[in-house]
């Protein structure tokens, strides 16, 4: 999903919701271009579509999903639209975190054909935005292995992939850690992991010492909700992780 800019944002503000829906509809279910929708609905003339491109992309929505929702209705779609939350939507635009676990096209199946979690996506993606939030205040804006606090290089890892995840499990904290990019590579690819004594656990198969990477590190405890020993022990698992391989600093 593509960020918006201050002035895209501000400009969608300032559209009435009864224009983006019928700019949605128009896309979402009749497939129209960007270009012709800006022709067309009134209230909108230009000749470039900028305009409906950015009332699109507000929403979470791409090229993806042009004449998608095939049996949507414009009602059903009015409604979704004034329940949202527009605030939530533009802090998300805002924010600079990265959601790589978050598939853009990962809600396009048959069974959205009729709009009825039509913005899902978004959704999805703003309680991811919430869920960072808490992890960070949680393990005090750093990686919870070392003392890298710059929040560009901050990753909001599921310890049980995203996508394997039921949608409880998504959003618990527990199933969530906050790491460096680095930390992040490497317990994303199970080359470290936790104990059930939040010891580091080490993979005999990764070379640190010829990659140069230093295995002095130790997990900070977080203020509250630490990762889940379920969790921990399902990422163990998956990468065949014995605590007999793990070298540990106290």
């Amino acid at each position: 999903m593509m960020r918006l800019e201050v002035r895209n944002i501000n400009y969608v503000k300032t559209v009435p919701i009864e224009i983006r829906a019928k700019v949605l509809y128009q896309f979402l279910k009749i497939g129209t271009s960007m270009r012709e929708i800006g022709k067309n609905i009134p209230n909108m003339a230009e000749l470039d579509g900028w305009k409906a491109w950015a009332i699109i992309h507000f929403y979470g929505f791409d090229k993806n999903c042009k004449g998608f929702y095939i049996n949507l209705s414009l009602k059903n779609l009015m409604e979704r639209l004034v329940s949202l939350n527009e605030s939530e939507i533009e802090q998300f635009h805002l924010s600079e975190e990265t959601l790589e676990d978050v598939i853009t096209e990962y809600y396009l199946n048959a069974t959205d054909s009729d709009g009825t979690d039509v913005f899902r996506n978004i959704k999805t993606r703003k309680d991811q935005n919430k869920l960072r939030k808490q992890l960070l205040e949680n393990y005090n804006n750093k990686c919870a292995l070392c003392k890298i606090s710059n929040p560009k290089l901050l990753m909001t890892r599921h310890i049980k992939p995203w996508l394997e995840s039921s949608l409880a499990e998504r959003i618990d904290p527990k199933n969530s850690i906050i790491l460096c990019k680095l930390h992040d590579a490497l317990f994303k690819n199970g080359f470290i992991s936790l104990s059930d004594k939040y010891e580091v656990v080490f993979s005999p198969e990764f070379d640190f010492d010829d990659q140069e990477i230093s295995i002095d590190i130790r997990f900070d405890y977080p203020n509250q909700e630490p990762p889940g020993l379920l969790f921990l022990k399902e990422h163990r698992e998956k990468f065949n992780l014995k605590i007999s391989q793990g070298r540990f600093f106290l």
